[in-house]
This record gives C-alpha cells, structure tokens and sequence, in this order.
C-alpha cells in the first residue's frame, strides 16, 4: 500500500507542477513520495525514488519554464531539489539506523536464546546481588535449580528456605559477607526441594564496583548433584576395592599372621603347665605363680593386640583421619609381614629416621599401602639369585615433607614399564591382577601425598618406591581437614 500510495502521489505533484499554473514548489511534496518508500521498498528503492523525484522536479520545470526563465521558478526549483535530496539522505540514514537496531535487537534476542539454551544444558543459572540494600535479580535456570518459577522474584529468604538446614549456615555467612562487600564467594552447599528431592549447587560470585562506588555481585550456581553423587559412588567404589585388596593381602600373609598368634598362644601354653606344676608341689610356690600368671597375661596381651590389628585391616569403614607417626606404624607393619620375610629368605634393613615422622592419616589405610610396597618388594627378589635385601627407610625432606622408601634387589623395573607401574590391572606378574600398585597411589593421593618410582641411574639392580606425605602441623590446618571443610556443604 505505501508504494501505491507514493507512486500515485509522485504521479499527481509531477503532473500539478509541470502543467498547472501555480506560483508554489509544488515539487516539495515528492518529500512525501520519499517518506513514502522508506516504508515499502529497501535501501537501493529509496535511493531509486530519490532520482526519480529529482528526474520528475527538474522535467516538470524544463515542462512549464522552457519559453521563458523566470528567477522565481528556479528558486523554487532549487527549492523542491534540496528538500528531495535533504529528504533522501535523512531517510536512508534512518533506514540504515533502524536496520541497525533490527540486527541489534535480533543478535542480542538470539544471544538470550543461546544463553538460556546453554545454561538448561549446562545447569548454570546466573544471579546478581547488590550490596548493601540485598536486592537479587536471577536468570530463569537458576530460578529452575532453586525450585521456583522463573517469574518469581529472588529474595535471600527464598533461597534460604531452599537450602537444607545443615548448610543455611554457610549460606548465610555467604550472604553477610556479600552485603559487606567483602570479596569473592565460593560455596557449595544443599538444597532440599518440595518433593524431597536433595541437590548440590556450587555458588561463585565475584564483585563489581560502578562511578558511585555501588558493589554489585555478579555470579553462577550450577547444579552438581550428578557430579557429586557419581563421586560419592566413586569414593565407595575405591573403598571397597581397598577393602577387598586388604583382604586379599591378608590371606597372602596366612602364615605370618598364624605365627604371630601362635608364639604368645604356645608362651601362654608353657606358662600354664608351669602354674599346675608350682601348685601341685607340697607347698604350692605362690610367688612363682604369681610371676608366672602375670607373663601369661602379658602373652595374651600380645595376642590380642596381633588380632586387633588383623581385625582393623580387615574391618569395611570409613576413612578415619588421625596423627600418627610413620615410624611407629612402619614398625607395627613389619610384625606381620615378619614371617613372610623368613619364609622367602629375605634380608629387612629399617633406617628409620631419629626424627618424628609425623603425618595426618588413615592408619588402616596407609597401613595397607606399605604391606603392599613391602610384599612387591619380596615378590620381585623371588626366584632371584643373590641376596635377597629389602630396604625400608624413612627420611624428612628439607622442604619438611616425610618419605618413606621401599627398596629391593630384584631386577627392578624396565624402563618400557616405568609409566604404566602405576596403571590399573598392569602387572608384570603371571598371578598378578595388577591393582595393588592403582589402588596405593589412589590412597596416597587422598592424603595429598605422592607415590613414584624413584629410579637411581647408579644402581643397577632392583626399584625404590617412595611415598610422601605432607607433614602434620598443630598450628595449621592440615590438607585433608582444609579440604573437609571447605566441602563440608557438599557432604
């Protein structure tokens, strides 16, 4: 309809200026026949029209004027062709700012679809907070995480009532210390939604500051309850993997752990003949009995303790982090692994360190990671010739770290093999399942320590393990309590 109209109106000014007897420039109103175009035609018809207006003005004048020149019609005729040219380039300039705005609109229209799209894959949401006033603006997935609808308005008691009552806490913490101002937060916690439903989010925000000094908070929340849950079916999957190497160990060490119970068992056998023998005397020995009473008491003791430690290798638990001293459990470990070393004719030398070798720890744990190194050790100088010599020693690197090494004479590692040692299911041995060198490295990982090869270019005979652990100090935190509790919202 426009470009009807502005051709009908182009018609009528051209015929009215070129053949009515009027005194006006009547040829200004082509200004409306270019107006006209911006609407029907796009920018190469407006540009078409413009010289079509201008074409029509000047014939018009060549028309009515070409007997006679009279100063007043080319004024008029200058008149009608600046106001059509002035016209022509407006018009192309709004065309061209409204086109700009139309992409604008519709780039910043895809970029919202994109980012919506995005975070519902992702599970990101995104929020603003501005400090000190708590007002909350958020994206409609992280309204969708929260539980609410996207139409709802964010309040910090929304999120709140969310949140399970063992993190609001550390919600709130994080709250007040965004309407302090007071850096960057980052916080993992628990929601417990209407259908009972518990999810994991992770919070991070950092702050901006405008011209007024005015703290806004710009941040994320992704839902990581996948993510946290296959970790946590992780965790039990490698701690009943432990548990099931542990035990298998233990059956591997039958004939240790037999004559560790044995000797107090037969010691307790001897000293209670004797008992009957100083109390079946005409004048029963008291004294004797007395003496020999307590050296049973102190066999059984010993017992006891053998299987208690038999018992806590094979117990299914939980990690259960304490301060220990690697020396002491080294010495503890090589109890009962005593008997294997008779029994393979192997030479132990301990070079425990005179200093405290003290970590932060899982003694059952760690305990199975040394048995471990020292039954590799054993099993590499078998059916070997030489001496067999099995090494243990502990040192404190400069740095304060504690190390504890496991070296044998066998014919050690070759180098094709050093980078996948520490591979599941690789081994070397024939009866090997290959997952005993994974699992310890996995243990030692989760003390934030380290377990390689450490390869000595001057030996040319037998490997050297070595486990590092980070020191324990009562002034600090440990790593692994650092880590508690800054997970603690996600537990």
């Amino acid at each position: 309809m426009a470009g009807v109209a502005a051709v009908a109106i182009g018609v009528v000014v051209f015929v009215a200026d070129a053949f009515a007897p009027l005194n006006v420039a009547i040829a200004v109103l082509h200004v409306a026949v270019v107006l006209l175009s911006a609407s029907a035609w796009n920018r190469r018809g407006i540009q078409a029209t413009s010289l079509v207006c201008l074409g029509a003005t000047l014939l018009a004048y060549a028309i009515a004027h070409s007997h006679e020149f009279s100063p007043h019609a080319f004024g008029r005729l200058l008149l009608s062709l600046s106001a059509i040219s002035i016209t022509a380039f407006l018009t192309l300039k709004g065309q061209a700012a409204t086109q700009a705005l139309v992409e604008q609109s519709e780039s910043l229209r895809r970029s919202e679809a994109f980012l919506a799209d995005t975070q519902r894959l992702s599970q990101t949401g995104s929020f603003s907070f501005k400090a000190p006033s708590g007002d909350m603006y958020w994206s409609d997935e992280a309204a969708r995480i929260y539980g609410y609808e996207p139409t709802v308005p964010p309040t910090m008691e929304r999120v709140l009532a969310r949140v399970c009552s063992g993190d609001r806490a550390i919600v709130r913490g994080a709250f007040d210390q965004a309407l302090r101002g007071d850096g960057p937060i980052d916080v993992r916690h628990r929601l417990r939604m209407p259908d009972g439903e518990t999810k994991y989010v992770h919070v991070l925000a950092r702050t901006i500051w405008n011209r007024d000094g005015e703290c806004e908070y710009l941040g994320a929340v992704t839902d990581v309850t996948k993510a946290t849950r296959a970790e946590q079916a992780l965790h039990h999957s490698r701690t009943e993997l432990a548990h099931a190497t542990r035990v298998s160990t233990l059956g591997q060490l039958a004939a240790s752990i037999s004559h560790e119970v044995s000797q107090p068992l037969s010691a307790v056998n001897i000293h209670a003949k004797a008992c009957l023998r100083w109390l079946n005397r005409p004048e029963p020995e008291l004294a004797e009995v007395h003496n020999t009473l307590a050296r049973i008491l102190e066999a059984t003791g010993r017992a006891t303790q053998v299987v208690a430690r038999i018992r806590s290798l094979a117990r299914k638990g939980e990690p259960n982090h304490v301060v220990l001293d690697l020396n002491e459990l080294a010495r503890e470990t090589l109890l009962l692994v005593q008997r294997e070393l008779q029994t393979q004719d192997v030479t132990l030398r301990v070079e425990l360190t005179n200093d405290r070798a003290v970590v932060h720890g899982d003694r059952i744990q760690l305990q199975q990671v040394l048995i471990n190194l020292l039954m590799n050790g054993m099993q590499a100088m078998r059916g070997g010739t030489g001496e067999s010599l099995l090494v243990l020693r502990t040192v404190i690197e400069t740095e304060g770290d504690v190390t504890l090494t496991v070296s044998d004479t066998g014919p050690g590692v070759a180098p094709e093999n050093e980078a996948r040692l520490f591979e599941p299911f690789f081994t070397t041995k024939s009866d090997g399942m290959g997952m005993g060198l994974s699992i310890c490295r996995s243990i030692v990982e989760a003390h934030h320590g380290c377990l390689r090869l450490r390869n000595d270019p001057r030996i040319t005979k037998g490997a050297t393990l070595a486990l590092t652990l980070p020191p324990y100090r009562s002034d600090i935190a440990t790593p692994i309590e650092r880590t508690n509790v800054s997970s603690v919202g996600a537990l």
